[in-house]
């Protein structure tokens, strides 16, 4: 009421420029907490729960070299992303509330595809003669899940998507993990030094493989990105993969690369380009195909002739978790040994989010656990990014 009164104009500016200095300084204060470092999770302890995951400072200490519009667009909703997605089967409400309260305290939104049932589709819809077994209908319904994610980057007309399986699950730090991927991948895409790309992980990629149980790389391309002393690294005596993987031996306990991959299996978690998922549909919807999804996606890394540009990390930054309970609620493609499980276990990452969702959801950011207590040391001076041509001998 008082900003209408006759006469009191000058009042009204005055209140009007202090309204801007305020909105300034709350703005600026959200920037400062906007992202996570690995060595200072205890320094907000008490702030808002839902953020917890984005509480931050310097990159400097990071050796993070980014334009500034890619760091402010890695800091978005959709993790420097147009859309994330998460892949879920309407039954398993189960796994859709945790992974909507990981990414919620992860400070993310995603939306859902719904996961298809391979006994409900057509044969005459399928590529390919899957062949018959106990997990047939599973593959099916698996490999039509990620051609709707697909299809729904390319009927949208998507810059990219980030697509997560429901049951993943990644480190507390997965902010300040993806700032780094980032360097990574520019560098690895040739992005001219003081130009902006138009995606904040570079340009010119078609997959980027972030969640995977083994990921190859190129063997003619020795260039890697070297992450030292990151404690979000799983110790050797912890890694679990089903497949090929960088050679590790050269580098310590605490090193993450990145590197051109060749392939590779499982797909807890990856990003698709545009052009990256019109491939996809092309080459495992359109064209002749029969085998479980990731087969077919490594495929794509693999066979350069269909130049599909994939760039990986390991050890992985998504893996998947097993919840508390029966395990017969692991998978929804196979069934192992039934046991009762008393507590949940993700694979590779050693500071789950969904086991830690309790301490990030109350701000007790001192209380955060690692999977391995004790056997990743403390360090000092943040994570330092090396980037060689040619690997170490």
């Amino acid at each position: 009421m008082i900003f209408r009164e006759n006469g009191r104009k000058p009042v009204f500016i005055i209140a009007l420029f202090l309204s801007f200095v305020l909105s300034l300084l709350i703005l600026q204060r959200k920037h400062d907490l906007s992202l996570l470092t690995d060595a200072d999770h205890t320094k907000h302890a008490a702030k808002k729960p839902a953020t917890a995951a984005k509480e931050v400072a310097s990159l400097d200490s990071e050796q993070i070299k980014l334009p500034v519009a890619s760091i402010k667009a890695l800091q978005n909703e959709t993790l420097g992303f147009e859309k994330v997605y998460v892949i879920n089967l309407p039954k398993r409400t189960d796994k859709l509330d945790a992974i909507r309260l990981s990414a919620s305290v992860t400070g993310f939104n995603f939306d859902v595809i719904q996961g298809q049932n391979g006994a409900d589709m057509s044969p005459k819809a399928l590529p390919g003669p899957f062949n018959d077994g106990p997990q047939r209908d599973a593959i099916v319904g698996c490999w039509r899940s990620h051609m709707q994610a697909a299809h729904t980057i390319v009927n949208n007309r998507l810059s990219s998507a980030l697509i997560f399986e429901d049951d993943a699950d990644w480190d507390v730090s997965f902010r300040m993990q993806l700032l780094r991927f980032a360097t990574g991948s520019q560098w690895l895409l040739d992005t001219p030094p003081g130009s902006t790309p138009h995606s904040p992980y570079g340009d010119d990629w078609d997959l980027l493989w972030l969640g995977h149980c083994a990921l190859a790389p190129i063997e003619t391309d020795s260039r890697r990105v070297v992450l030292e002393n990151d404690p979000s690294t799983t110790p050797f005596k912890h890694r679990f993969n089903m497949g090929a993987i960088p050679d590790m031996t050269i580098y310590d306990n605490t090193t993450r690369v990145v590197y051109a991959s060749d392939g590779g299996t499982c797909l807890y978690a990856y990003a698709l380009s545009y052009r990256g998922a019109q491939k996809i549909l092309f080459h495992l919807s359109m064209s002749y195909y029969h085998q479980p999804v990731d087969f077919g996606i490594h495929d794509m890394c693999h066979d350069h002739s269909r130049n599909f540009r994939c760039i990986g990390v390991f050890p992985q930054m998504v893996d998947s978790h097993r919840g508390a309970g029966s395990s017969s609620k692991d998978s929804d493609i196979s069934k192992g040994e039934e046991q009762d499980r008393k507590k949940g276990f993700s694979y590779n990452i050693v500071r789950s989010t969904r086991l830690n969702v309790g301490h990030l959801i109350s701000g007790e950011m001192d209380k955060i656990e690692s999977q391995w207590p004790g056997e990743v040391p403390e360090m000092e001076g943040g994570v330092k990014i090396r980037f060689r041509e040619k690997l170490e001998g």
